[in-house]
């Protein structure tokens, strides 16, 4: 327990040393406590249309003004992240416990004659084929067999990412099997699996990690391309991508509000995951991590040279 709140209370301090995990997070955490506080602090029904009052444009009564159906737009803006994050969190979270698992067998088991190393390589043969197509397109056509609703698009986005956890595991592992304390497992008669979850697995996450916060940002914005291209989430569910591909036409005609606000809000939910992803990447490297402490220790980086004199 003390090792536990130990590491935590060093990744919280690098976290406030580090500036792009720092902003990261507290965008990150402020878009999460928007979602969940969303009931509350929503000044009207995302949901209930306003007839008399259609493409208004900012004003006291509808700060952030209506769109095409009369919608308050500040209320849809505040409960499109339940929809946005809530789907990639969860197809995220899923292709991490789909991948993960795969990506570690494959690397230990691969190669070998088998059958288990035969069936991880046919495995890994379509997780090749998944991968040549681009992750877009890909979850556009499995949304398209299946249907368009949430559960679709979340199952959709689990698919189109799970290869790339499948790979960064295979690679990690790849490495670590040949280490010496593997070995030393082996010659204590630990089982395969038992070595390849219990000794392996846990020195081959880092990479999987890193890649945790850009693919929750990537996932957001596969969301809302679904949703713009309509494929995805449909009104009057409130999600970010509905709401710009709703309001594009209408900044034609002077109603610049409607794509506008979703537009910047989608644009700082996918940036606040990007500047997490690099703040971890340098943590979860052992090697960058002190030199990043050491550079904090000198006082925010290395010293400056003096320009050279004529």
């Amino acid at each position: 327990m003390s090792n536990i709140v130990k590491n935590l209370r060093s990744f919280f301090r690098f976290t406030w040393e580090h500036r792009s995990l720092r902003y990261g997070s507290i965008i990150i955490v402020a878009w999460v406590l928007i979602a969940i506080l969303a009931p509350v602090i929503s000044p009207m029904s995302p949901t209930k249309p306003h007839p008399n009052n259609i493409l208004e444009p900012p004003s006291s009564q509808f700060l952030l003004g209506t769109d095409l159906d009369g919608f308050d737009m500040l209320s849809r803006l505040l409960w499109a992240p339940r929809i946005d994050l809530g789907i990639a969190l969860i197809s995220t979270a899923l292709s991490v416990l789909i991948g993960v698992p795969i990506g570690a067998l494959a690397g230990y088991f691969g190669g070998r004659g088998s059958v288990i190393g035969i069936g991880l390589e046919l495995i890994m043969r379509l997780v090749d084929v998944s991968r040549a197509f681009p992750v877009f397109v890909f979850a556009l056509a499995v949304v398209a067999v299946l249907g368009t609703n949430v559960t679709n698009v979340i199952v959709a986005l689990t698919f189109a990412n799970a290869p790339v956890f499948v790979w960064l595991t295979r690679s990690e592992v790849l490495g670590v099997r040949e280490k010496p304390f593997i070995e030393a497992a082996q010659c204590s008669g630990n089982s395969d699996l038992r070595i390849a979850f219990q000794h392996i697995l846990p020195n081959s996450l880092a990479s999987p990690l890193t890649q945790l916060s850009i693919v929750l940002g990537f996932s957001i914005l596969l969301t809302a391309g679904l949703s713009f291209v309509g494929a995805g989430v449909r009104v009057p569910t409130p999600e970010w991508g509905q709401m710009i591909a709703r309001g594009a036409s209408n900044m034609i005609t002077g109603q610049w509000w409607t794509a506008l606000f979703p537009g910047l809000a989608l644009g700082s939910a996918v940036f606040g995951f990007a500047l997490a992803g690099d703040g971890l990447r340098v943590y979860l490297d052992p090697k960058q991590r002190r030199q990043f402490e050491s550079e904090q220790m000198l006082g925010g980086g290395p010293p400056t040279p003096a320009p050279a004199s004529g």
